[in-house]
Parts: C-alpha cells; sequence; structure tokens
C-alpha cells in the first residue's frame, strides 16, 4: 500500500488501531454484488455498472474502469465532531477498498487491479461534514489515471493506493 503524508498520520492513530470498520447497508449491497467482467475485458463493480455500457476499448480500460467504479462510502453515522473521526474513517474506506480487492482475486485482469481510497481532512472546508470517503477501483491496462504515481501532492486528501499484494481481510 502506498500512502501520502496525511494518510500516514491516520494510519499511526490510536482509533485508527482500535477501529472495528464497519459497511454502511448501502456499500455492504456494493460488496454483496461484487464484480463483473465485460466482454472487452473490463472489470466493473455490479452495484455501479450502467445500464448501457458501451464497450470500453482495450486501450482505455483502466479509464473506463475508474470512471464507473467511483464508490462513495457514507461515514454519517462516525460522529464528525470527534477525534477519531478521521482516522475511523480511513479505517473504513481502506476496509471497503480491501474487501472489494479480495472479491476481484482470480478474475481476468485482476492481477493488475488497483483502490484509491481518498479521505477529505480539510476540516477548515465549509464543505468537509458533506465528504465521505471516495473509493475508485481501475486496472493498470490501457490508459489508465497516472495521478496516484505522485501522492505526495494531495495535501488536502489522505490518500492511500492498494492492489492484491496488500492483505485484503
Amino acid at each position: 500500500m502506498r500512502t501520502n503524508a496525511a494518510m500516514r498520520r491516520l494510519l499511526g492513530s490510536a482509533a485508527f488501531a482500535a477501529d472495528q470498520p464497519t459497511v454502511p447497508e448501502l456499500e455492504q449491497d456494493t460488496l454483496d454484488a461484487g464484480w463483473t467482467v465485460e466482454p472487452s475485458g473490463a472489470l466493473l463493480l455490479v452495484a455501479h455498472r450502467p445500464k448501457r455500457v458501451h464497450d470500453i476499448p482495450a486501450e482505455a480500460l483502466g479509464e473506463g474502469e475508474y470512471e464507473i467504479n467511483d464508490v462513495h462510502v457514507s461515514l454519517d453515522d462516525l460522529g464528525r465532531e470527534k477525534i477519531e473521526f478521521l482516522p475511523r474513517a480511513a479505517s473504513r474506506g481502506l476496509y471497503f477498498a480491501r474487501r472489494m480487492l479480495g472479491a476481484a482475486r482470480g478474475l481476468p485482469g485482476s492481477e493488475t487491479l488497483l483502490a484509491a481510497v481518498a479521505i477529505h481532512v480539510d476540516v477548515d472546508d465549509e464543505d468537509f461534514a458533506l465528504q465521505g470517503a471516495t473509493i475508485r477501483f481501475f486496472s493498470r491496462r490501457g490508459s489508465y489515471p497516472r495521478w496516484f504515481d505522485e501522492l505526495e501532492a494531495y495535501t488536502r486528501e489522505a490518500i492511500a493506493v492498494l492492489d492484491l499484494s496488500d492483505p485484503t481481510t
């Protein structure tokens, strides 16, 4: 797992270490629905797959997956005023990402699958209370987002990028 400084701070907190992450009901439905492999080879979350998916060309598989596999995990039940909020938010986001990566293991193309977990950490932002954990899944096939190559550029978000070599439980 690669992380930026903001995520490393959250991972090092006692609240993160003590958290027993759960997944809200809507996101549990995403976990339960799992993955599908499109005829083009694209790995898509069943719960996020549009009804009418146009074939994602081989030269843009990762980019197409990134656009579709965009999951907002609610943090509403974590109590935003508490000091433990951000570490617990990171815990929930990473837990969800690991579970989805584990569910993809063995599917064609999954060996290059990545999960990018982002937690908004700018508590002075007027929209802070509206934020959740954002997890995007995409493979390193064809064109794919490369802006996660330099994680330290992100200062308002705690970012982690995971792949199947990371523990998935």
